[in-house]
């Protein structure tokens, strides 16, 4: 099978810092993936270049075969509509009812203005399919709620709704489940992969739970450093210790 993401040799800079070097990956379209690793190491950057958020310095990023970089605005802002980004805020307008946020899923399709339109006259048909997915992620009875009147974990879900609404065919989920409590992030997780499983999505996951990663996921990528330690489906545990090993001036940071 064809990699969906192709990447080579990727390396990004944030002024003297290197966040990632010469990183270099396939991923095939339906993978579930797992980013692991400590604070600084990567993970969000992999995934914003992923997205096309960021752009690297050096390597070359292929999405189906194409390069980011051969691809027009409009073309790169087609592919972008593609994947859906699930930021660890989750990225959520709080003072938006639950529909209007999953709405905000396809304004790279319609446009700002049709946007604000469906805002005011939502077409039945829409509000349809978002209650549909609102049932999938289990709340549908949150369709005409505000959005900050929702738990934190319910919110989660709308951001989930969003990126199916999203038609994507790849979700990069950045530490979503770091301000909730273990049970609220395993359903999450599981939420998540079942979708993906049932779509042939591609998901990818930044993660801090180790044993979370290892109970779910059957690809874990390791990183530290902004280098690949590991890329497997079975990882030892001298190279998890490896993993979260700090320097003194890490410590200290």
């Amino acid at each position: 099978m064809a990699s969906l993401f192709h990447i080579s040799s990727l390396t990004k800079r944030f002024g003297s810092v290197i966040a990632l070097s010469k990183v270099s990956l396939d991923i095939k379209q339906g993978e579930i993936i797992a980013l692991i690793g400590s604070s600084g190491s990567g993970k969000t950057t992999l995934l914003k270049l992923l997205n096309a958020q960021h752009k690297a310095e050096e390597g070359i990023i292929k999405l189906s075969g194409q390069s980011f970089d051969s691809l027009s605005q409009s073309q790169l802002r087609k592919a972008r509509s593609k994947i859906a980004f699930i930021p660890q805020d989750l990225g959520l307008v709080k003072n938006l009812k639950v529909f209007q946020n999953i709405f905000l899923g396809k304004v790279g399709h319609v446009g700002t203005l049709r946007m604000l339109w469906r805002f005011i006259l939502p077409p039945k048909k829409e509000i349809q399919q978002v209650h549909q997915l609102l049932e999938r992620t289990g709340i549908p009875e949150k369709l005409y709620f505000e959005t900050s009147q929702l738990s934190g974990g319910q919110q989660q879900r709308v951001a989930v709704a969003r990126s199916l609404y999203q038609g994507a065919h790849t979700i990069l989920a950045d530490e979503p489940i770091s301000a909730v409590d273990p049970a609220r992030a395993r359903s999450l997780i599981k939420l998540l992969i079942a979708i993906s499983k049932e779509n042939n999505l591609t998901l990818i996951m930044s993660i801090h739970n180790i044993k979370l990663a290892q109970e779910f996921f059957p690809r874990l990528i390791g990183l530290k450093n902004g280098v690949i330690l590991f890329d497997g489906s079975a990882v030892d545990e001298s190279k998890l210790a490896e993993l979260y090993q700090l320097s003194e001036d890490q410590l200290n940071e």
